[in-house]
């Protein structure tokens, strides 16, 4: 085992915070309402149905953070490669994934941006969204603690909103705008469950504060369940206020949509909270973003397939500072020139690529390295595991192969890209590689 150099001080709260706060971001105030167009007002039931698909996809992170590996960060990496016994395989996976949160960070914080013109008419998108990015970048330098409490206080706001929009909604809701649930059929509801899948997206972030977690291998597989099923809950209630409110014809035009259902029922206000709610919705999922990749870079660059500097961590603050540095400066230049969609082509599909080699990985653990699988405290039996992880698969193929389909040229372009530094790297540590790739399958 490497020695540890991030500061192990997190409880459960800040888990929480992060799941949640990445999971209910943005999407919820807006999405929901244009999701109607689509299946009407059976969005609802949507999230519901959803549910069990996503704990499916989660299970194999539940599993391998239960196990020795989740004293480190590294995500997919260390999952995969200590399964199947080789680096590359582990490695293009959080390849894609690093390349997904990228594009996913100055998509948030342009469109963190673009709401604050509600606020401040005629103010500047892009500046205002690189603003917000150098102030969580600053956070997450300052030391994991700074990061957890705002993150804390942001998902508090959040909530808050949450509830000022729900429990008054709750008693205005308009029955009859339910009266015809599927109004484009059974066909219409099943095309709208990929794009509310989106919604659930990313939950694997707080993986990511496993090496600064404390007693993580209990602590954050509940983590990953009960932050799951709060944010089913939460989509759901918000949802069903939105189209109980309004008919889901107006729902599905609105570009703020719950925004529009808090006009119905709340006074100035309480408007104005679910706006706050709104912003904080934003914040805690560029917030949670930008923490991920760091943690996993520097993994890599300690199993030296990318430059030592990576794996650098303050001394003062003991954060991945130089990583964290790099992540905030592609995603600043990426908004500053207009260039996200270079990126952006391959990030929800790259998120799908990952979890489905994760699901592989998970079959294959109880027969490629019984010791580690052995070791988990959350361990279906193998029989479980398949058929659960085989559902996944199915149902993300079903979701997502179209897309990747459509985008392959970008995916293939990263993927060698990817290729060609996993291979340099090779080639210059030479002798230290492949003693790791003959290590892998072992326990850490």
């Amino acid at each position: 085992m490497k020695e540890e150099k991030l500061k192990r001080t997190l409880g459960t709260i800040p888990n929480y915070a992060t799941i949640i706060g990445v999971l209910v971001g943005s999407g919820i105030f807006v999405v929901t309402g244009e999701a109607g167009a689509q299946a009407g007002p059976s969005v609802p039931l949507a999230y519901v149905v959803l549910f069990p698909v996503v704990l499916a996809t989660a299970l194999p992170y539940m599993v391998f953070l239960s196990t020795p590996l989740s004293k480190r960060p590294g995500g997919e990496y260390l999952y995969i490669s200590r399964t199947i016994g080789y680096l590359y395989p582990g490695f293009i996976s959080i390849w894609f994934k690093w390349m997904a949160y990228i594009g996913a960070l100055g998509v948030l914080s342009l469109s963190f941006g673009q709401y604050m013109g509600f606020f401040l008419p005629g103010s500047n998108p892009i500046l205002i969204g690189a603003i917000a990015l150098l102030i969580f970048y600053l956070l997450n330098i300052l030391g994991v603690e700074i990061y957890a409490k705002a993150q804390i206080i942001m998902v508090a706001i959040l909530l808050v909103s949450v509830t000022v929009l729900v429990i008054p909604g709750l008693f205005h809701i308009n029955f009859s705008n339910y009266g015809t649930l599927f109004p484009f059929g059974l066909r219409g509801f099943a095309t709208v469950l990929p794009s509310i899948f989106f919604a659930y997206a990313a939950f694997e972030a707080v993986g990511e504060l496993s090496g600064e977690t404390k007693d993580q291998r209990k602590v954050l597989p509940k983590v990953f369940f009960w932050g799951i099923f709060a944010t089913m809950i939460i989509y759901v209630l918000m949802s069903f206020v939105a189209f109980g409110n309004l008919p889901f014809e107006i729902l599905s035009k609105s570009k703020s949509a719950m925004a529009e259902v808090a006009e119905q029922y709340l006074p100035f206000i309480g408007s104005s909270i679910v706006a706050i709610g709104a912003l904080s919705a934003f914040t805690t999922s560029i917030n949670g973003t930008l923490m991920s990749p760091p943690r996993f870079l520097m993994i890599l660059s300690e199993d030296h397939l990318m430059p030592p500097v990576f794996s650098h961590v303050g001394k003062r603050f003991k954060t991945p500072d130089f990583a964290i540095t790099l992540n905030f400066s592609i995603a600043l230049i990426l908004l500053l020139t207009k260039t996200l969609n270079v990126i952006l082509a391959i990030t929800l599909q790259a998120l799908f690529i990952n979890y489905l080699l994760m699901d592989v990985a998970l079959i294959l653990l109880p027969f490629l390295n019984k010791n580690l699988y052995n070791s988990a405290l959350v361990k279906p039996k193998p029989v479980l595991t398949t058929m659960i992880s085989v559902f996944s698969i199915f149902v993300l193929l079903f979701f997502s192969y179209k897309m990747i389909l459509n985008s392959w040229e970008p995916i293939l372009i990263s993927g060698i890209i990817g290729t060609t530094v996993y291979f340099y790297s090779l080639i210059r540590y030479k002798e230290r590689l492949p003693q790791l790739d003959r290590e892998v399958g072992s326990l850490e």
